[in-house]
């Protein structure tokens, strides 16, 4: 079978950044050049996943 396409978790116009494609160093570098940041890992098909999403985009 064939693997799904990786798909933004986050809406494209959200302030919250998305490396949905796995892009660690991007990630890791945006993260090491600010003050604070909140990291969030997640599943798209997981329920709390699903519910967090709205917390942290209020959050953000």
């Amino acid at each position: 079978s064939k693997v799904p396409q990786a798909t933004r978790f986050f809406n494209r116009n959200s302030i919250v950044k998305d490396w949905y494609k796995g892009e660690l160093v991007d990630a890791l570098s945006s993260i090491n050049s600010q003050d604070v940041s909140f990291v969030m890992y997640y599943a798209p098909w997981d329920a709390e996943s699903q519910y967090v999403k709205g917390e942290f985009e209020k959050a953000a």
